[in-house]
């Protein structure tokens, strides 16, 4: 019964740190949302087109978080219930392993298919935040130097050269 315990304690950390990430989703996808309304109020079309697709990545980040918080819950569920059935062949005498086992088993799978969800929200967030870099300092803002060769200031896109 310990090992399930221990499952459902590393996946309960899995779940709160997946909760803060599809808060921070949600929190920048009405960031974004604000500012293709107040670009669409001024017209400026290239503005909203580019937010636009932003906000349909940051669609598609949502849901690959909530799948995974899904799956993470399953894998819970199955844990407990691994826990449950332990306990039940120890009340009943009736010896059969291969249910908790088959349970725990099922919920690693579940625990790994979320895992892999976040995998590939984080190379989409990773993916969205260096176009919102480009679109904000342009495409070669990471090449540019100033007169001397040096790195030239980003911060301050006036004065590269």
């Amino acid at each position: 019964m310990i090992t399930p315990a221990i499952l459902i304690l590393g996946t309960g950390s899995l779940v709160a740190s997946t909760l803060t990430r599809i808060a921070r989703v949600f929190d920048r996808a009405r960031e974004v949302l604000a500012q293709t309304t107040a670009a669409a109020q001024r017209g400026d079309l290239q503005t909203v087109r580019t937010y636009t697709r932003w906000l349909r990545s940051y669609r598609r980040r949502s849901q690959f978080v909530e799948r995974a918080l899904t799956f993470y819950y399953l894998a819970i569920f199955l844990f407990v219930m691994s826990s449950l059935s332990i306990a039940l062949e120890e009340v009943t005498r009736v010896a059969v392993p291969w249910i908790s086992l088959a349970l725990v088993l099922l919920g690693a799978t579940f625990l790994c298919i979320a895992t892999a969800f976040l995998v590939i929200e984080t190379n989409m967030a990773a993916g969205l935040l260096r176009d919102e870099l480009d679109h904000e300092l342009g495409a070669d803002w990471h090449r540019r130097v100033d007169d001397a060769g040096r790195e030239a200031d980003v911060a301050a896109p006036d004065a590269i050269v």
